[in-house]
């Protein structure tokens, strides 16, 4: 064929003068053949062929590595000598809370009561030490400084215990406020009560009875339903611990009063054991109630608390 003949004349000409190879002539489409006639044979044909094409190939040293063979059988599980923490521990982002939070006075409420319940330890275990020295001193002389001594201590003791009593109740009056005002506040209303009437009914003794009981109630039948009945349950045992010891400090005044009228040993004797019974009993109540009076209202606030851990079945 016409084009095998141009493609060997142009393979020689290139092998004579390889430095400048001649330019093909113009491409001619082949001349049909007749039905029936096969091509003469002739050179090999080197282009235009259609088995003939051109493969790209990277060189072998910009090859990738072969990967490794994968593992068809059972894989290994997994297992840690520790408890692994990705994701477990949800660091919430913190903001400074007012003072005036019933947050923050809850803890300083909690603070409270327990500096008055070591207060009362301290007077309980001074008053004992002074009823001990009585009973001694029935049928045996004491020398005249261990009474002073004792008299000393149950001064500064009593002082000790007074202080106390008054810090933590102006504590509890503070929160006890803090807790009306955010409870009130949460579902869109303002205190029913003003300072002026909570304070007294908070503060004064005896009065506080049946005042703190009726000023944590009204709050707590705000909260809903869950919150409501855990806070009705705590301060119901609340109020029968406070009604306690307010009950054994009146007896206790009474029997005092009685035996500093009579002038009798044995009568001061006895209001001096109903002392040393009312600081302990107050004391038991302080650190029983340290934990207990702030986490009445801990659900109050209006967003749920997330908890701060998170636990995993590890196999």
């Amino acid at each position: 064929m016409a084009s095998d003949v141009e493609a060997t004349a142009v393979v020689a000409a290139y092998q004579q003068s390889p430095s400048a190879p001649p330019r093909p002539a113009a491409y001619s489409p082949p001349a049909r053949q007749p039905s029936g006639t096969r091509p003469p044979s002739g050179p090999p044909r080197m282009y235009g062929g259609r088995r003939v094409r051109w493969v790209a190939r990277r060189p072998a040293d910009t090859l990738p590595p072969p990967r490794p063979p994968r593992r068809t059988g059972p894989q290994l599980i997994p297992r840690y000598v520790y408890l692994p923490r990705w994701g477990l521990v949800d660091t919430p982002v913190t903001e400074d809370e007012p003072r005036n939070s019933p947050a923050r006075l809850g803890m300083a409420l909690t603070g409270a009561l327990q500096i008055a319940g070591a207060a009362f330890v301290a007077s309980t275990c001074a008053h004992l030490l002074r009823y001990l020295l009585l009973v001694i001193n029935r049928s045996t002389t004491l020398p005249g400084w261990l009474i002073g001594l004792s008299t000393v201590l149950v001064l500064a003791a009593g002082l000790l215990a007074l202080a106390g009593f008054v810090y933590t109740t102006v504590v509890f009056v503070r929160w006890l406020l803090a807790v009306r005002t955010e409870t009130y506040g949460a579902r869109g209303f303002f205190d029913s009560r003003s300072r002026w009437q909570s304070i007294p009914l908070a503060a004064i003794p005896l009065v506080n009875v049946a005042g703190a009981a009726l000023l944590l109630r009204e709050p707590a039948e705000m909260l809903d339903d869950v919150a409501r009945r855990a806070a009705r349950t705590r301060l119901h045992k609340l109020w029968v611990g406070w009604t306690v010891v307010n009950a054994i400090a009146v007896l206790t005044v009474i029997t005092w009063w009685v035996g500093a009228a009579s002038g009798s040993i044995q009568t001061g004797a006895n209001a001096l054991f109903m002392v040393v019974l009312t600081a302990a009993v107050s004391a038991a109540f302080a650190f029983w109630a340290a934990h207990r009076l702030p986490a009445a209202f801990s659900g109050s606030s209006a967003e749920p608390k997330v908890p701060a851990h998170r636990w995993v079945v590890v196999a």
